[in-house]
Order: C-alpha cells, then sequence, then structure tokens
C-alpha cells in the first residue's frame, strides 16, 4: 500500500500536481521514491527549454543556489568516500551575524558543479533532497512549504553538526562568503535529522509543524 498519494490537479489556474500523505508512518524517502516516479510517468505540462521534451539533459534547475540538509552532504561524503569535514571543498557557507547558509558550490558560470559537459548530474540518483522534489511545474502552498520546512531543519543540522566535528579538529566551520560572522554551535539545537544517515530514517511528521502535516494528511 502507498503511504504517499500525488495526483494530478489545476494549481492557480495551470496543471499541476498536489501531494497528500495516506500513512503516518511515511517516511521523507517515501515522498521522494513517490515523486521521482512521478516524474517519470507523469505527463504533466513542464517549463522545459523550447526542444526539449523530458528531465534527461534539461539542466533548467541547475544554475540556482542550493540549500542542502546534512543528510544531502552525508550522501555526497558516501558517494566520493570522504568526510564532513572534506565535503565542504563541494559546498558554500554564507554567514551575517549568526545565521548561516550551506549551498551546493558552483562554478564560475553558476553552473552546479555536480553537472556534466552534456548536462546530465553525475550524483542523480543521490541528488539532494530539493533537486528530487523539483518539477518544473506548479504545486500546491503546502507542497512548497514542506520542502522549505524539510530544508530549514535539515541545514540546521548540518550547521551544527558540522561545527561540532571541524571543532574537533581544532578548526572553525570555513566561511566563503562572510559579513560580521557569530558563529557559536549553542544556537543550533539536536533535532530530527541528528544521528540519521538517510532520508528513510527521518518521519514526514516529524519534521512539518502540526498544522501543515494535518492539513496534507487524506
Amino acid at each position: 500500500m502507498k503511504k504517499l498519494r500525488i495526483t494530478k490537479n489545476i494549481i492557480q489556474g495551470r496543471p499541476g500536481y498536489e501531494l497528500n500523505i495516506i500513512d503516518k508512518k511515511a517516511s521523507i524517502q517515501d515522498l521522494l521514491d513517490e515523486l521521482n516516479l512521478f516524474i517519470e510517468e507523469g505527463n504533466l505540462e513542464r517549463c522545459w527549454p523550447a526542444g526539449q521534451n523530458n528531465c534527461y539533459g534539461c539542466d533548467l534547475c541547475c544554475h540556482e543556489p542550493l540549500p542542502l540538509t546534512l543528510i544531502d552532504v552525508k550522501n555526497i561524503c558516501q558517494i566520493k568516500g570522504i568526510s564532513l569535514i572534506d565535503a565542504f571543498k563541494y559546498l558554500w557557507v554564507e554567514t551575517q551575524d549568526n545565521v548561516i547558509d550551506i549551498t551546493l558550490r558552483r562554478s564560475r558560470g553558476g553552473r552546479c558543479i555536480f553537472l556534466q559537459s552534456d548536462s546530465t548530474c553525475s550524483i542523480y540518483e543521490n541528488r539532494p533532497f530539493l533537486c528530487q522534489t523539483y518539477i518544473c511545474c506548479h504545486t500546491t502552498p503546502q507542497m512548497e512549504e514542506l520542502r522549505s520546512q524539510v530544508v530549514n531543519m535539515g541545514m540546521d543540522e548540518l550547521i551544527r553538526a558540522s561545527i561540532q566535528e571541524f571543532s574537533l579538529v581544532g578548526r572553525s566551520l570555513p566561511l566563503n562568503r562572510s559579513h560580521n560572522a557569530r558563529v557559536d554551535i549553542k544556537d543550533w539545537s539536536r533535532n530530527q535529522f541528528t544521528d540519521k544517515y538517510n532520508y528513510s530514517q527521518i518521519l514526514i511528521k516529524n519534521v512539518l509543524t502540526s498544522d501543515l502535516f494535518k492539513h496534507m494528511v487524506l
């Protein structure tokens, strides 16, 4: 039995999709699996460039800043066989005061560093959460908010875990761009991403606000 349901719907007058939760024990990985299947099978009106009729080789969404979660970075570590500290060569860290953002590093041309010369992704099967949940068509405000809440919590733990990891070797979190930086691990608490290694271990209901979760449950 499926734990989530994705259906075609009219969103703001345009063809799009809606996601609902069937099983309250659905994990974030269940969401990703269902959405990836829907992307492969769904016949939705899309925003592909002229001449493009599928996702393969389409890099429309590969030129924007991409916020990351701890699981996203752990996946990169596993693919590359590197530590969390070494993974920062693939990351970009910006801070203003005590606000920190960690995104995937981009080339000088603004392309994702994992985008290959043929415009395909070298880590496609393990691409970050926001990549997997992006479909270039309309969706509901609830789905957009779900994406935001997952990434916000996941990045909070990425920041906390990274500060801790660097401190263990006597180093500070590397900052690529900063203004009045105030980096203190006490500003980030442990959360549902703490000590997790994949999205199967994280239930959607434990990440979303109760109001949003109730709204999305069938």
